[in-house]
């Protein structure tokens, strides 16, 4: 997909996975009214097997397994076509497709707030997030992957998917130009709260990606950014004031002991 496993800071990306699955050997996933849930829930059962010492749980979407210094997420896929009433993409998104139409993707398990199939077009999006990163001289992948890291420190208030399209969303719209990474880093951070308690969308399909986090979920959220925002200010304060290595651990204190 994206290539944001999350990993050291100073590694630019890996990728996570995206899994095929045939529709016709695994039709009760793609069929059944559970299939979705029941997918996600095989693939664990796998993963369990093949990594017994990892901690393997299902967020959301993906099956995650965790290891000592990165995160291997993995999305059990099928054709878009081959599923049981997977989630129409918006008015908005279908509008002016021809050749690219985004229906032409894949369908993936979505089990916020219940479960459902949901689009999922890899190469289109990546190509729009590779335009993006591009244009900002490869920060935006630098900032998906430190605020993945943080999340993953904080206890994954929000989906890890949802965390990189805030990112996005921040270099689409809210991105100083000629900001340096550490800049962009910081800002990000400030701008998250809000981000959090906006409505956040996929770019192909423009389905909403928080659309099953509660008001307290959210709020809960928001929270643990604004805590992260104001430990960026004041490290940002220290580091005017010369005190590099105090700023140094201030800023360790949001993005882990990988921070540089």
């Amino acid at each position: 997909m994206q290539g944001t496993m999350t990993g050291p800071m100073d590694e630019d990306s890996d990728v996570d996975v995206l899994v095929v699955l045939d529709a016709e050997e695994h039709e009760q996933w793609a069929k059944d009214e559970n299939g979705p849930r029941n997918a996600l829930n095989a693939v664990k059962r796998k993963l369990e097997k093949k990594y017994p010492n990892q901690e393997v749980y299902v967020d959301r979407n993906v099956v995650a397994v965790k290891f000592s210094d990165f995160t291997v997420e993995v999305a059990p896929a099928f054709r878009y076509s081959d599923v049981r009433d997977p989630d129409p993409p918006s008015k908005s998104a279908m509008f002016g497709f021809t050749q690219e139409d985004p229906r032409d993707g894949y369908a993936i398990p979505d089990t916020y707030g219940g479960q459902s199939w949901v689009g999922t077009n890899p190469r289109k999006f990546q190509s729009m997030y590779d335009a993006v990163n591009q244009n900002n001289e490869g920060n935006l992948q630098k900032v998906a992957v430190s605020a993945k890291k943080w999340n993953e420190e904080n206890g994954k208030p929000v989906n890890s998917y949802h965390m990189v399209m805030m990112a996005y969303k921040y270099f689409q719209n809210d991105a100083p130009a000629n900001a340096s990474t550490h800049e962009h880093m910081s800002n990000f951070m400030k701008k998250l709260p809000q981000y959090v308690h906006e409505k956040t969308k996929e770019p192909v399909y423009e389905e909403r990606i928080d659309r099953g986090m509660s008001r307290k979920e959210k709020r809960e959220a928001a929270q643990k950014a604004w805590k992260a925002s104001k430990k960026i200010e004041e490290a940002e304060h220290l580091k005017e004031e010369g005190k590099t290595q105090e700023a140094k651990e201030k800023y360790r204190e949001v993005y882990g002991d990988g921070f540089r």
